[in-house]
């Protein structure tokens, strides 16, 4: 690896600690730039802005995201299995960058048009990969083994559990106090539960709709 290359990776690890631990207004260059052991002059060699470091970061996050999505949508499964796969797939990559969904939080409320650079991503993904398990999930309906859902909600249902448990982490360690192996059950325990709700929503007796 290149000098070049070895400075310029420096400099993204510092920011995407920095970033994951005080969010992106409180991130400073100067403090990026200490933190990656170089000069403020230096790093604005090699990112003109803080904008252009954090997107960087952003992309490498996001796509990542995508890539393990797009895994599960595997033909070969199950809509049952789908539905556990995407969970543990989603849950297993917030659990290893457990301070990204308040970061997504805080920039889709502060700086929502950096999330625009994603549309087209995710409107190909959809038109893909989730159009065709899109069809599966209404046959599944309509054939009545699963529960009527709208395709929307259950996406934000899966999401948003997940989501939630990484955003609520901090509060729960503190106010529970939990160690390393409490912490770790608890959230294996979580992860069961996510998937427990899910198949009751959509496989399970529901009561009449109003």
């Amino acid at each position: 690896m290149s000098e070049h290359t070895n400075t310029e990776h420096s400099i993204l690890k510092a920011a995407e600690e920095l970033f994951f631990e005080k969010g992106y207004k409180l991130a400073t260059t100067t403090a990026i730039a200490e933190k990656a052991g170089v000069t403020h002059a230096m790093l604005h060699y090699y990112f003109r802005t803080k904008e252009q470091i954090f997107l960087k970061i952003l992309d490498k996050n996001v796509n990542g995201m995508f890539r393990m999505l797009q895994t599960a949508m595997s033909p070969d499964l199950t809509v049952r299995e789908i539905l556990e796969e995407v969970v543990n797939l989603h849950y297993t990559f917030l659990s290893r960058h457990e301070k990204l969904p308040g970061l997504l939080f805080e920039i889709a409320v502060n700086n929502p048009e950096m999330l625009l650079r994603y549309k087209a991503m995710f409107q190909e993904t959809v038109d893909t990969e989730i159009r065709k398990h899109k069809e599966r999930f209404e046959k599944e309906i309509s054939s009545g083994k699963m529960n009527r859902i709208d395709w929307g909600q259950m996406l934000f249902l899966m999401m948003s559990m997940n989501a939630s448990t990484f955003l609520l982490l901090p509060a729960i360690r503190n106010a529970l106090g939990m160690g390393p192996d409490t912490e770790k059950a608890f959230l294996d325990e979580r992860r069961k539960e996510i998937i427990r709700t899910l198949n009751a929503r959509l496989f399970g007796t529901m009561p009449p709709e109003d």
